[in-house]
């Protein structure tokens, strides 16, 4: 299996995947039919997942998961059975090194050998692959890539997934890789760095990109789980509640104090967090490659003066990405929810814009 996919095979004929983006809050699925860059929307949909049934990446209910996705697919009745997911968070090692090798025969060769030097699992654990970062970025000693180590159980445990809801496993990639897609698919190449943010249940996915290429991947302990736990202990809520008031607020004026007072200070944290990652990477990167803007996206990008924290804390201002920006809509969906969904969907839209060459 693939980790990062490689880049597409123009000139090639080539079928869609069924963009699956398995999380621990939710699971998202998009589809897309696709002539040359016109993308339309077959269906888009998702489904909570029972409290606990994914931790850190791993599917500890699987008969639950399981459930909840036939469930799913059974509502939204895609026609691509080959399905592209995704992983991150410790399950995931991705690193930007350079091999001494100049072509991709070589560096596959003796991938092995250069991944036990970086890899913290033992090497039988994990799958490994890599990731060219840019055909004509050769350098004298070699070249750049991202290597890609991915445990072995993880990745397992959502191939079988997949097949027990009559799925095939086609490509499993990362999650800052897919959303770096999803916004190439939506927007094109820039010339200008830009900072993607997808904060999910219980991790942040940055990727910076450059037309096209990721300079920088990282992912960071923080996400929307993590704020409905503060709201619950700050006001003594049951959890169901503390995600209710995190979405919707609250008449209650007191809980919202509460509220208010933990979002701010949490958003704070956040913005922190994001901000040491952007400034570890411009320190070992050239100006020219500073990045301009930041997109967020994720079911917490939702979250009422997010931008503003991240704007003034980070620097740089901040937009909501919307993955299926400019795409077509099948008959029969509601181009208001594909409004409403779109920024929980980035993921699983890079996802569906992988292609298999047959």
């Amino acid at each position: 299996m693939k980790f990062p996919s490689l880049p597409k095979k123009w000139g090639q004929r080539q079928r869609p995947t069924l963009g699956l983006d398995i999380g621990s809050h939710s699971i998202k699925i998009v589809e897309l039919s696709s002539s040359g860059t016109n993308h339309t929307i077959r269906c888009v949909g998702r489904a909570l997942v029972p409290p606990q049934a994914i931790v850190d990446g791993s599917i500890k209910e699987p008969d639950e998961v399981a459930e909840v996705l036939k469930t799913l697919l059974g509502n939204l009745r895609p026609k691509t059975k080959c399905a592209a997911t995704s992983i991150a968070g410790y399950s995931v090692i991705v690193k930007k090194i350079i091999v001494p090798y100049q072509d991709e025969v070589e560096i596959e060769r003796n991938l092995i050998f250069e991944a036990e030097k970086y890899v913290p699992f033992e090497i039988e654990e994990v799958y490994v692959d890599f990731y060219t970062l840019d055909g004509e970025r050769k350098k004298s000693s070699g070249t750049e890539i991202f290597l890609v180590a991915a445990k072995r159980e993880i990745v397992d445990e959502y191939a079988v997934l997949m097949q027990e809801v009559g799925l095939s496993p086609a490509v499993v990639d990362v999650d800052a890789f897919a959303l770096g897609n999803a916004f190439e698919g939506a927007f094109g190449l820039l010339n200008e760095p830009i900072v993607l943010v997808d904060i999910g249940a219980q991790k942040t996915n940055i990727n910076i990109v450059l037309q096209g290429t990721s300079l920088f991947a990282r992912d960071i302990a923080f996400g929307g789980t993590q704020l409905t736990e503060a709201i619950q202990e700050a006001t003594g809520l049951e959890y169901v509640d503390a995600e209710r008031i995190k979405i919707a607020g609250s008449e209650d004026m007191a809980i919202m104090r509460e509220v208010t007072s933990v979002c701010n200070e949490l958003c704070g944290d956040w913005a922190s967090e994001l901000k040491k990652a952007i400034d570890f990477y411009r320190a070992n990167s050239s100006t020219e490659d500073y990045p301009t803007q930041i997109y967020t996206s994720g079911g917490s990008a939702f979250l009422k003066g997010l931008d503003m924290f991240f704007d003034d804390i980070i620097g740089l201002p901040v937009k909501l990405l919307n993955p299926l920006h400019g795409f077509s809509v099948d008959h029969g969906i509601e181009p208001e929810y594909i409004s409403s969904v779109a920024p929980q969907m980035a993921i699983a839209t890079g996802l569906a814009l992988r292609t298999l060459t047959k």
